[in-house]
């Protein structure tokens, strides 16, 4: 049994947002504001029974609605995007519905992301699926809990790619990998074959992803932010040459900004001691875009250390990301006067201009009404 959860995004109105999702694997989720009344399979084969109920679900940010069956291509006119990744597309989309709302554009998410994943993980995923459908080890994808069972139906990626005709399809490195060209291959290739095959409609777009912040650990021996940057913009280079893909440069972007004043980020603080500090107290952190020093649960004690997240985005970071899709996929971003009230509206337009700047030098070679076929 498959679930659907849909995103649909219409007149302007308050801001519709994804769930924030933590660097653990999140669950498979789409928002659904319109619960579908048919289904319109086009003569595709449905990749699972229908059973034609619908359940409705209220969690805390607003209603939600599950549509459980067949396949339901052309449900609505919007435009339809699928991501495969891990927490770094998480943190891209994070804002991309409020975007596409304040504009009213129609915008459906689906997610295949499963934190700290990389290209060979996926496809790990997808022969197991492939070699055995009942294997479990193939369907790695959570659904939406059902609120009468509490159970949650687990997807295969080919189920996921079967659900909708979709309008793209995002591929994307594990960040520790991302600027190592040699990882991604034949990984990358055997994943974008296999999307081309079960979406066949579906322009696949590469989520380039960004350099950490520059105090993280990965930066203390071996390589620099700069480096980090210049080897995930190769990688991503390789890939849209071999494979014929377009990259959403979501990693240019933070490279730009981070060479601005705004959002330049200072450290260490002077004024704070990491070996006799307590929580809450956290270090000043200006024109950070990555989550950065943070206070967590310790397993081994069960008391609060603090911990350096360097490699997730903020807010500041997601608005960037989720600006630059909605550039890449609906253009004008500069006039998109959406923000979440944390970030201040000149910030807000700062990192719209970058995104704007960012993929004006790599821009999509068709526009979202017409996704081109694959071949």
């Amino acid at each position: 049994m498959a679930w659907r959860i849909f995103a649909r995004i219409g007149t302007p109105g308050p801001p519709v947002t994804t769930p924030h999702h933590t660097p653990e694997p999140p669950p498979l989720m789409m928002l659904f504001l319109r619960v579908a009344t048919a289904n319109r399979n086009r003569g595709r084969k449905p990749p699972v029974p229908t059973t034609g109920k619908i359940v409705r679900l209220l969690p805390t940010l607003g209603l939600l609605a599950a549509f459980i069956g067949s396949a339901v291509p052309g449900l609505c006119a919007g435009l339809k995007l699928l991501t495969v990744g891990n927490s770094f597309a998480d943190n891209s989309v994070e804002y991309l519905p409020g975007f596409a709302q304040s504009a009213g554009h129609q915008l459906r998410i689906y997610r295949a992301n499963l934190g700290a994943h990389s290209l060979q993980m996926h496809v790990g995923y997808l022969r197991a699926f492939e070699a055995d459908p009942a294997d479990p080890r193939g369907r790695p994808y959570q659904g939406v809990a059902d609120p009468k069972t509490g159970a949650r139906p687990k997807l295969s990626l080919r189920q996921a790619l079967e659900l909708d005709d979709w309008d793209y399809v995002t591929v994307q490195q594990l960040s520790a990998l991302s600027f190592q060209p040699h990882t991604y291959e034949p990984w990358a290739g055997e994943l974008i074959a296999y999307i081309r095959r079960h979406a066949p409609k579906a322009k696949i777009l590469g989520l380039q992803t960004w350099a950490y912040r520059e105090d993280s650990w990965l930066f203390k021996n071996t390589t620099t932010q700069e480096r980090m940057h210049l080897g995930i913009k190769k990688a991503y280079a390789q890939l849209a040459a071999t494979h014929g893909i377009q990259i959403l440069p979501v990693g240019d972007a933070f490279q730009i900004a981070r060479a601005t004043p705004r959002w330049t980020f200072t450290y260490p603080d002077p004024q704070f001691n990491n070996a006799t500090a307590k929580p809450p107290a956290l270090p000043v952190q200006p024109g950070s875009l990555n989550v950065g020093w943070k206070w967590e649960k310790d397993a081994k004690t069960g008391g609060q250390k603090l911990t350096n997240d360097a490699a997730h985005c903020n807010g500041a970071g997601q608005y960037l990301a989720a600006a630059v899709l909605y550039e890449a996929l609906f253009s004008q971003v500069e006039k998109n006067t959406y923000h979440p009230p944390k970030l201040a509206a000149e910030d807000a337009a700062s990192l719209r201009r970058i995104a704007h700047q960012a993929v004006s030098a790599n821009p999509l070679a068709s526009p979202p009404t017409a996704p081109a076929t694959s071949k």
